[in-house]
């Protein structure tokens, strides 16, 4: 019988858990028994390297012209990038490809065979970047049962923990190394219901090292009077994992030493906090948004639960308790409940006669209700006094916030006379825009549908988005009196500009 497992592809690292014969999630080890692998690529004496070894390889590659090594290519996911590694033009799927085959391998070695997995992606992520991660899945030769928003899994897995104190309405706080969501939920008993989800793609743990690392740079200069460049510290032995090593004595202690250069340089946790500050501000005003999406005050919250290895960093956990009122909930290691709980959803997602008994009756006892992470909708032209004419306006079919899967119709009308072609366009947004501007909504596909000769305005079109599982759209126009219909496959794929 094949092992059932999950995924948490991070930013920096990644981990896997499997679903156990009798129905529990526990992590897997690699060859070395470590759990955490670095989300790092490198090419080494012509042999491509994964985890360790690629990290120390790409520390030592930071601020070079040519490079051997990647890293931090999840927050590329969907778009055009490319990542120089030795001669090779590498794309983050290829790269993340790499990451899930070595995930893979050494799980094969300590479990045997795997069943199609379940590999987690942020609750923010476009679906340029959910279809990058299923096409990365492929590359490294896995099948895929299904992805999951990684607070929805860390959901999961605290509410199968048992260690919340009662059923009620939790946030999961969940801040790793290159993103950050929010995730509002109703909990009881092993039943997940997602009220809402809000995020920041671009903000992290990588971004509190590239802050630490200036404020080490200012000190010294400020120090000796001598300027200097990161690209030189990093090339004398000050690199990003020593950053990443100051970063996590910090959060111990209130000052740290350090030597830069030969020179000892003093840290302290009130000027790191002030280096982040405006991260900071940012996870405060995107958890505020949150409870308004989901129309809570903060005293309506039970309880906060933590996910995300940077949520350990002592004024994230103030800004927890700034807007919510209450301690973070510290029962479970932040670093493993997204994997835990994608070992957990494989299981439940997996079909009978792949599981044993014991783990029929443990997923048995699961349910897990997600929710739209984004407004979807179409352009469409409406009637505007001002102008005394049509205007183009941003039409929402699928509202961020309704559950998934579900299936959305919306009516149109054609506006001329002779009319022949009706412009499908797909769009998305955080917010809910009604104006369609560049800046604020994304076609994330198009096409058109062809019409018949001759008729008369006011045609009816029936335009239908049908969200799955693995939050893919599917788009459907229909022209009702001809019967035409046009079905989009929208190219999920493309290069963002």
């Amino acid at each position: 019988m094949r092992s059932v497992i999950g995924i948490d592809l991070g930013t920096t690292y990644s981990v896997v858990a499997q679903f156990d014969e009798f129905g529990r999630p526990v992590m897997v080890p690699d060859q070395d028994g470590k759990y955490l692998l670095p989300s790092c690529v490198a090419l080494i004496h012509d042999e491509w390297r994964v985890g360790f070894d690629a990290w120390g390889q790409w520390a030592a590659d930071y601020g070079m012209d040519q490079k051997s090594s990647a890293a931090r290519f999840k927050r590329e996911m969907g778009t055009s990038k490319h990542y120089q590694v030795g001669k090779h033009n590498l794309t983050p799927v290829e790269l993340s490809g790499h990451i899930l085959k070595c995930l893979a391998t050494y799980t094969i070695e300590a479990v045997g065979p795997v069943a199609p997995v379940v590999i987690t992606v942020p609750a923010n992520f476009s679906n340029e970047a959910r279809q990058a991660t299923i096409d990365a899945s492929k590359a490294a030769g896995l099948e895929l049962a299904n992805i999951i928003n990684e607070p929805t899994a860390a959901a999961l897995y605290y509410a199968y923990s048992g260690k919340l104190n009662r059923a009620g309405t939790y946030a999961v706080f969940d801040l790793g190394g290159g993103t950050f969501d929010i995730t509002i939920a109703e909990f009881d008993g092993k039943s997940v219901d997602v009220i809402w989800s809000d995020g920041i793609a671009r903000l992290g743990g990588v971004d509190f090292d590239e802050a630490l690392q200036v404020l080490v740079k200012e000190k010294y200069e400020m120090l000796t009077g001598e300027e200097v460049s990161i690209k030189s510290m990093s090339h004398e032995g000050f690199d990003l994992r020593r950053i990443q090593d100051l970063k996590h004595s910090l959060s111990r202690r209130e000052k740290v030493s350090i030597f830069v250069r030969g020179q000892v340089v003093e840290v302290t946790r009130e000027e790191f906090e002030s280096k982040i500050a405006n991260f900071v501000t940012q996870v405060y005003l995107c958890c505020e948004n949150a409870l308004d999406g989901a129309g809570l005050e903060a005293s309506a919250i039970d309880g906060v639960i933590l996910a995300g290895g940077s949520t350990r960093i002592p004024v994230i956990q103030q800004c927890v308790r700034g807007v919510f009122g209450k301690e973070p909930l510290s029962i479970a290691n932040v670093d493993e409940v997204v994997a835990m709980g994608a070992a957990l959803y494989a299981g439940y997602r997996s079909d009978q006669d792949v599981l044993t008994k014991l783990q029929q009756v443990s997923a048995a006892e699961l349910s897990v209700q997600d929710v739209a992470n984004k407004h979807f909708g179409t352009k469409a032209l409406e009637w505007n006094d001002a102008l005394g004419r049509p205007s183009e306006i941003n039409s929402i079919i699928i509202r961020k916030g309704t559950p998934i899967p579900c299936s959305m119709t919306e009516s149109y009308q054609t506006i001329t006379y002779d009319q022949r072609e009706v412009e499908c366009s797909i769009t998305e947004c955080d917010h809910e825009e009604k104006e369609f501007d560049s800046k604020f909504v994304r076609v994330i596909g198009d096409g058109s549908l062809e019409l018949p000769p001759g008729r008369l305005p006011g045609q009816e079109i029936l335009v239908t988005y049908q969200y799955d599982i693995n939050q893919i759209m599917h788009c459907y126009f229909e022209d009702v009196e001809s019967g035409e219909k046009k079905e989009i496959t929208v190219d999920l794929t493309k290069g963002i500009p």
